[in-house]
């Protein structure tokens, strides 16, 4: 029910608890596969970015049941990537590096062993790697 409130900050600490939740019983959490998909494509950034731990934990378990989100994830980074995301998430210039790490992370669980979600992020994955040699 929180996920879904009006205030950013509500949805960013409800998401936040989920993970908590996640980790601690993942067996509590049941039929919940479609609304952390929502929140990934949360308007705001700061809930997005913490759906990402959320992932990172989901993917480490069965990386072949989130295939599906290879796309979402690379227009994710892209969008960092092309400094889409407001500057609060910058860090020295750099933006959002945390969110990058943690999308890098993803993406490399997802892409082992799979040449066709591999093939889907090579062309982000270098745009990230020229922009960070610049900055």
């Amino acid at each position: 029910e929180k996920v879904k409130h009006t205030r950013e900050i509500v949805r960013k600490k409800a998401v936040m608890t989920l993970h908590c939740f996640l980790r601690k019983s993942p067996s509590s959490l049941v039929n919940v596969d479609d609304t952390f998909r929502q929140l990934l494509c949360d308007r705001d950034p700061g809930v997005m970015s913490a759906s990402l731990y959320i992932f990172h934990d989901l993917i480490q378990v069965d990386p072949s049941s989130h295939l599906d989100l290879v796309p979402s994830f690379v227009s994710i980074l892209k969008q960092i990537v092309e400094r889409k995301l407001p500057h609060d998430f910058d860090y020295h210039g750099m933006p959002a590096p945390w969110v990058q790490m943690k999308l890098l992370r993803i993406l490399a669980m997802l892409g082992t062993d799979d040449l066709k979600a591999s093939e889907g992020m090579y062309s982000v994955l270098e745009d990230a790697l020229a922009r960070a040699d610049i900055a």
